[in-house]
């Protein structure tokens, strides 16, 4: 099979990024009036950043720029225009060379998963990328791989693939729970697909073919993810969790080692193939003749309770605000009413102008708002929506 992703593309690709340098000399003069101002000795500084990297840079870098490697200009205001220019380009050649493999690897995975099942057609709707292994179970010639996307970009929070009828599997190391996947492409194949995942935390690059792929997923309660936002699942208990949530969704419970269906949530929780208990400072999960115990100090049973149905946690926030109350909502003490506020005029810039313009004339700077209000004028701004008045107020932003 021809691959377009590779552990040699992505080694190339950070490499050629180990050392970033700023691009223009406005740039630079921030950084050193900085510096003067803190007593920080910025040459220092970026001499023990270059020094760090040199080694592997030597390995990448076109002889035109090894003269201002080995006398340390590289990363320097000193670097000649000329040659800061060059190098700048040269490390977007290359980052772009990158985004083609990317792009081809997205290709090929979108024109394999068409004729999968829709349900992995929906897990490669969004991206794989950050997501850890959680478990790994061979049966024959099977893989159940499961992935916790907790710490990525999907709404899936656990995923389960099934490899099926599995032709070859080729790793730099057998994969392990922990895994941390950052790149992957499926291809088909004359007898069924492969799968190949860049791997990192240990860089790992890993081929399986297979006969088939099917595959699941659950969601977190949106509940979850509010009290993880909001930092309260530590406080919270599995039991006080539980009163909570849905009673109308189906809900399992998922540990590293077992998937059950819960059966109640009523009063206490019932498993519908096992059993759930707590000892000490144990959770103690009985599947069977089998017996998991899980030390509530390194993890929260919340974590282990999905659902198969997905909850926007933030659905009010994105309810628009009537536009008679916009003005009055943004500029108010109540939070859920003021965010809704602002996420109505950001969508709606061009037909809400007029009331943007009052609001931001009216409304005090803190150091509480200043970054989201740097993040909305900065887009009405783009949107050409903002009177003088305005522009005058923020150009502290805008420049």
């Amino acid at each position: 099979m021809m691959w377009n992703l590779s552990k040699e593309a992505k080694e190339k690709f950070l490499k050629c990024n180990l050392l970033p340098i700023h691009e223009s000399d406005e740039e630079w003069e921030v950084t050193l009036r900085e510096a003067q101002e803190e007593g920080e000795d910025l040459q220092g500084r970026l001499t023990a950043e270059l020094d760090e990297v040199k080694d592997e840079l030597v390995q990448i870098l076109p002889s035109r720029f090894l003269p201002y490697l080995e006398n340390g200009q590289l990363n320097q205001p000193t670097l000649p225009k000329a040659v800061r220019e060059d190098y700048l380009q040269w490390m977007r050649e290359n980052d772009k060379k990158f985004e083609q493999i990317l792009d081809a690897a997205y290709e090929q995975t979108k024109q394999a998963v068409a004729t999968l099942p829709s349900t992995v057609q929906e897990i490669f709707a969004e991206s794989l990328h950050d997501s850890t292994i959680e478990r790994l179970e061979r049966e024959r010639d099977a893989l159940h791989l499961y992935l916790n996307t907790d710490g990525g970009f999907s709404t899936k929070a656990l995923i389960q693939f099934t490899f099926k009828g599995i032709v070859s599997e080729e790793g730099d190391h057998p994969i392990e729970v922990g895994n941390w996947l950052v790149y992957d492409e499926l291809q088909k194949t004359k007898d069924g697909y492969g799968f190949r995942v860049l791997f990192d935390s240990p860089d790992n690059e890993w081929t399986i073919e297979m006969k088939d792929l099917d595959a699941r997923y659950y969601y977190r309660p949106s509940l979850f993810v509010r009290l993880r936002d909001e930092e309260k699942l530590e406080e919270t208990t599995l039991m006080e969790y539980a009163e909570q949530l849905n009673p109308d969704q189906q809900y399992w419970l998922i540990t590293p080692d077992v998937t059950c269906v819960v059966q109640s949530l009523t009063d206490k929780i019932i498993l519908e193939n096992g059993k759930i208990e707590f000892e000490a400072e144990e959770l103690v999960v009985t599947v069977g003749n089998e017996r998991f115990t899980y030390g509530l100090e390194e993890c929260n049973p919340i974590q282990f309770i999905y659902t198969d149905v997905y909850e926007d946690p933030y659905a009010e926030a994105n309810e628009p605000v009537p536009t008679d109350e916009l003005e009055q909502a943004a500029l108010s003490d109540e939070l859920e009413w003021q965010v809704r506020a602002w996420n109505t005029m950001y969508r709606n810039p061009q037909e809400l102008a007029d009331i943007i313009n009052r609001v931001l004339l009216k409304i005090e700077m803190t150091e509480e708002n200043e970054m989201i209000l740097n993040v909305y004028t900065n887009h009405f701004y783009e949107e050409g929506i903002l009177t003088e008045a305005v522009i005058e107020k923020f150009k502290a932003f805008m420049e």
